[in-house]
């Protein structure tokens, strides 16, 4: 997402902007995967505004139908936000909805892994794993988990080096779709067990269609980490045998459920600064790691990151 609020800001300027997606979508954890004729949101599961200026673009997507306030009936909604509980909202028909607009009048490529930037005397050039390049670029963002953004900017150490305090921690995601509702009385759960961190019901958000259940679940950091190199078919049973396990759930075989590993799917000690820039040499780096974890930190350090680039430019 901070790659495409950069994007965004910057477009709105007057630049021409190119945004390398080695992805086959946008969006990054802001996903929506299809499982059969159901659809999972198996990356950020909901967002909260706590400044005025991402409420404005929650509100914009609300306006447009592409996201949704959701309540789901559980003991842990909402989250505390300036002395008050902030409501959750959700894209619509998905939370890939949500980076959407951020896309609009912006040339996108996806499916392009970058390998390296380089900095050659009439601009920057970006090299693909497949040994292409394209440039050169007055200005480069690189809008990364901070492991990668180190390898690409490994030899910019004023850049680099701040990246060494972040921590991100892999994640586990696990969609199953079920003929019928066998969760107990909650749609949400949190920090059921060592191995459970969060447990939902998909189908209870806005605008989703599922004629049984639809569950998304994410396995702990720690979990996570210990079993990141495993299988995903063993880590899908052992996943769900511990659900069934802690929920006290009848005997029951899913229909179909598959895990997805986030890499770098938390953040455990953010960077502390909502950018880094270097007007010397035009290049910069943002993400939801610089401030913390949320999908709103995201959207902030990109829009200020781009900030930073269009002021050098001008």
């Amino acid at each position: 997402m901070a790659g495409l609020s950069c994007a965004r800001t910057m477009r709105r300027a007057g630049f021409f902007v190119e945004v390398f997606e080695q992805d086959r979508i946008i969006g990054g954890r802001m996903a929506t995967t299809r499982l059969g004729l159901e659809t999972f949101d198996h990356g950020a599961q909901y967002v909260t505004a706590r400044t005025a200026e991402f409420r404005g673009y929650i509100d914009e997507l609300v306006g447009i139908g592409y996201a949704a306030r959701w309540t789901p009936r559980s003991r842990l909604h909402g989250e505390e936000g300036g002395g008050q509980m902030l409501p959750w909202f959700v894209g619509t028909p998905g939370m890939a909805s949500f980076v959407r607009p951020l896309a609009e009048s912006v040339r996108i490529h996806t499916s392009r892994s970058v390998h390296t930037i380089e900095r050659r005397d009439k601009g920057w050039h970006i090299w693909f794993e497949d040994q292409t390049s394209v440039g050169p670029f007055n200005a480069v963002a690189v809008c990364v988990p901070a492991p990668k953004a180190r390898l690409l900017l490994g030899r910019l150490d004023e850049l680099a080096q701040p990246l060494s305090r972040v921590r991100m921690t892999p994640c586990w995601a696990l969609m199953v779709r079920l003929e019928e509702k066998v969760l107990p009385d909650q749609d949400v759960y949190s920090d059921m067990s060592e191995v459970i961190r969060w447990i939902a019901r998909n189908n209870t958000k806005p605008s989703r269609k599922a004629r049984g259940e639809s569950i998304v679940i994410h396995a702990s950091p720690s979990w996570s980490r210990e079993t990141e190199d495993a299988d995903p078919e063993v880590v899908a049973e052992e996943l769900w045998n511990e659900v069934s396990h802690v929920l006290g759930l009848p005997p029951v075989r899913p229909t179909r459920m598959t895990a997805h590993l986030w890499r770098h799917g938390l953040v455990d000690h953010s960077l502390g600064e909502t950018y880094i820039f270097s007007g010397e040499h035009n290049v910069g780096i943002a993400g939801d790691w610089c401030l913390g974890r949320l999908a709103e930190h995201a959207f902030e350090s990109g829009d200020r990151l781009a900030r930073a680039i269009i002021s050098s430019l001008s």
